[in-house]
């Protein structure tokens, strides 16, 4: 089955809508510049969690075409981030993982600073993120060993 990636779906949902880049920029009156579309859809350039839902809802989709279900959905019930390991990230792709962990504590009153328990909707938007794939994401905090499982 074939892995999914934010930036690629962002591209099909554009193409659904049967738009060019050059279409986008047009209809949005230059708020969404041809070009940093392209490079959000080539992985090029990571878009914020704020940008992709401006984005969705200029295209009057809902967020959750980012992530469409699978018959193997990813469940993040089992992962707990290591925040030690995850301040010694020095990456770009750890420096991402540092603010949305800190965004997450933060928001869940949750500031014990060594572990954060993520959950599916936390995967999908880290997957977003770092645009991963929610596997490739997986992998790529197992490898790290930046999670305990």
């Amino acid at each position: 089955m074939k892995t999914h990636n934010p930036a690629e779906q962002l591209r099909q949902i554009r193409k659904s809508k049967g738009w060019s880049l050059q279409d986008v920029e047009s209809y949005s009156n230059g708020k969404w510049k041809a070009v940093v579309i392209g490079s959000y859809e080539r992985s090029d350039r990571a878009i914020s969690l704020k940008k992709a839902i401006s984005l969705l809802e200029f295209y009057q989709v809902p967020i959750t075409e980012l992530f469409p279900q699978s018959a193997e959905a990813v469940s993040a019930s089992n992962f707990t981030l290591d925040l030690g390991k995850v301040n010694l990230e020095q990456n770009q792709s750890g420096e991402v993982l540092q603010k949305f962990a800190k965004m997450i504590a933060n928001r869940r009153k949750d500031w014990n600073g060594q572990f954060l328990s993520l959950r599916s909707n936390d995967l999908q938007f880290l997957s977003l993120l770092l645009c991963l794939s929610q596997p490739e994401t997986i992998e790529y905090l197992k490898t790290n060993q930046l999670v305990i499982s």
